[in-house]
């Protein structure tokens, strides 16, 4: 009973820490960042202005969606190190 109150005290601290986290992913151009908690909940998506000059919605969709999967992966990896295997979904 002891190891499963202690399991739990361990996953609610890391829960807490996960909340409380901050992870960035990246678009590997660089011109999209998205920021996300260590449980996937989104915070922000930057933009570098450079990337309206171009006029290509593709590119921009693109970096979105590189930058929103580096940051689910960055959380997951945030999260196992905190509290073992977990799937991260970003919402």
């Amino acid at each position: 009973m002891e190891n499963a109150q202690r399991l739990e005290d361990r996953m609610r601290r890391g829960q807490a820490e996960l909340e409380k986290a901050v992870v960035t992913g990246r678009s590997q151009d660089g011109t999209v960042a998205v920021m996300a908690t260590g449980l996937g909940k989104l915070h922000a998506v930057r933009v570098d202005p450079a990337i309206y000059e171009q006029h290509d919605v593709a590119s921009l969709q693109n970096a979105i969606m590189e930058a929103m999967r580096a940051a689910g992966e960055n959380a997951s990896k945030l999260a196992t190190e905190k509290m073992g295997p977990v799937e991260i979904t970003l919402h």
